[in-house]
């Protein structure tokens, strides 16, 4: 039908029924669009409650960890290999005689770098290596390959405590670098996290409930659960002490490490549902 061909007055009629339904499907789905959000925004922000709980646990050390460098430059990558894998061998070998265990032993990473000096040109004579002096690079200098520098890392793991001066004392004698430790540590701290974190859970539960009996609630299921730990941290016993006997011309006495204690954290974070 062609709203032209009709009067005006049912024109208009038309029209403002028209809109008039347009008004009420446009108002319907507006409604239903407002339900579906709040069905699907529901939270449940009034009516739980959250609580936390903590915990902390103390262990004494039960390893003792020491890293160390051996490094050496020379002019083939050979011969720097062959002076590394002696030093390397001598303090190996001390390890043995002291007792620690072979698999406590760890190399952490092996490095060859190829190792570059300036040198200066001189228009009379061919190069003129540097020997001491810095130079830095300018229109008579070039940078040169005179060698290589090759290092190897190691770790290691102390289990008798009462070893931890003498493996000093070897590290010192046989020029090591780059020596941290002893740290005392807990070689295995996962049991002690996952007891930090039931007692934690379990200070959650305590304090839901008190909780829910001063509210006048009862507690629903669990809806969030969210979590958190310190590890333990270490002691570190200074490195300066490489050197682990003194002799003062007297008595030679041993430095003392004390070893401390190791303490981890546990947070918890948890949300009921309450009827």
């Amino acid at each position: 039908m062609n709203m032209n061909n009709l009067p005006k007055n049912l024109h208009v009629r038309a029209l403002m029924y028209a809109g008039a339904v347009f008004l009420v499907i446009v108002s319907i789905l507006a409604i239903t669009a407002t339900a579906f959000i709040a069905r699907g925004n529901r939270s449940y922000d009034e009516n739980t409650i959250t609580v936390t709980g903590t915990a902390e646990l103390s262990s004494a050390p039960d390893v003792a960890t020491f890293s160390f460098t051996v490094k050496e430059s020379a002019k083939e990558t050979k011969e720097a290999q062959d002076v590394i894998s002696k030093k390397v061998a001598t303090i190996l070998g001390g390890f043995d005689e002291l007792g620690i265990n072979e698999k406590d032993i760890k190399t952490e990473s092996y490095t060859m770098y190829p190792r570059y000096e300036w040198v200066r040109v001189d228009q009379q004579q061919s190069e003129i290596a540097v020997d001491g002096t810095l130079y830095f690079p300018g229109q008579d200098r070039k940078q040169v390959q005179t060698g290589f520098d090759v290092s190897q890392n190691v770790s290691i793991k102390v289990r008798d405590f009462d070893l931890v001066p003498d493996v000093l004392t070897l590290l010192g004698e046989t020029g090591v670098e780059n020596l941290y430790g002893p740290n005392f540590e807990v070689d295995e701290p996962d049991e002690l996290e996952l007891e930090a974190r039931s007692l934690a859970i379990n200070d959650a539960k305590d304090k839901a409930k008190r909780l829910a009996d001063d509210l006048g609630v009862k507690l629903g299921k669990v809806i969030s659960f969210s979590e958190g730990s310190g590890y333990p941290m270490p002691y570190y016993a200074k490195a300066e002490l490489a050197v682990a006997s003194y002799d003062t011309g007297e008595d030679a006495y041993q430095p003392e490490l004390p070893t401390g204690e190791n303490t981890i954290t546990a947070n918890v974070s948890v949300t009921y549902k309450i009827k």
